[in-house]
């Protein structure tokens, strides 16, 4: 019976020690990885994007290779001059419409040395007529031809033409096009000038004829700089030349009067003198 309380007494006291010393900690699970606990975000953090699913992903934006960039605002960027000209060219076509053929015929050529300049003539000659390597235009002969290298001129002087034409878009393709034409048709150019037809007195519309038969558009404007800028050293944006009263306009512009075709070829002359 003694060793009987002996032996609870024993037990009772492993008990009260056991009790003591607290729960055994459990054993992480193995499918269940434990990492640094996260710290908790400062109030009013958004909620971080969850794991498992990806952000939605914005497709970068890419230029159209079909539309020209546009100059910043509304004007149109300086006229673009190229390499200084060395005035030495052999032979420079003319490429224009009936307009330039009537102020052309009104004495240019007995102002200048008529043996290196030609011209040809193609009514209703629009730019995309010339912007197409296989047109009938490109067939078209010069007038008055040049006594070297009439065939293959050094320079050419492209008068551009499209009363309904009136963006960039619209624009800078047939003019980027007939460039390359050019190269292609006369390998031995020195410079090409791209322009337009004499216009109206500070770009207003002469009463003639509707705004378009008189005056030049901003979008052609801009065109002709953008694609010489783009062919540097080559391509130069031809002067803008104006008229000095509506009258140097015969009723229907851009034709000129018989006075108006004498100003304007007396006009080229004077830009372009002896030997230029």
């Amino acid at each position: 019976m003694k060793f009987w309380r002996i032996l609870c007494g024993v037990s009772c006291l492993a008990c009260a020690a056991s009790n003591t010393a607290g729960p055994s900690p459990e054993t992480p699970d193995a499918a269940e990885p434990q990492g640094t606990p996260m710290p908790t975000p400062p109030e009013g953090t958004p909620p971080a994007p969850d794991a498992q699913s990806s952000p939605p992903v914005t497709p970068p934006v890419t230029a159209d290779a079909d539309v020209p960039p546009t100059p910043p605002g509304d004007a149109s960027p300086p006229p673009i001059t190229g390499e200084p000209d060395p005035g030495n060219y052999t032979c420079t076509l003319i490429i224009g419409i009936n307009a330039t053929a009537e102020w052309y015929g009104k004495g240019f050529e007995s102002m200048v040395d008529n043996g290196k300049w030609e011209l040809i003539r193609v009514h209703s000659g629009f730019v995309e007529l010339w912007a197409d390597p296989k047109a009938s235009v490109w067939n078209t002969g010069p007038t008055s031809a040049c006594a070297q290298n009439a065939g293959n001129p050094d320079r050419v002087i492209f008068i551009a033409l499209n009363f309904d034409t009136n963006t960039l878009e619209q624009w800078v393709p047939p003019l980027t096009a007939v460039v390359k034409n050019l190269k292609a048709k006369y390998p031995g150019l020195k410079r090409i000038e791209l322009g337009t037809f004499v216009r109206a007195p500070g770009n207003k519309p002469c009463p003639q004829a509707p705004a378009k038969r008189s005056t030049i558009t901003p979008a052609e404007d801009q065109a002709i700089a953008m694609v010489a800028a783009a062919n540097p050293g080559l391509v130069i944006v031809h002067p803008q030349f104006e008229a000095k009263t509506c009258g140097e306009f015969s009723g229907n512009p851009p034709h000129p009067s018989a006075s108006g075709g004498a100003a304007w070829s007396k006009l080229y002359a004077e830009h372009y003198g002896a030997g230029k």
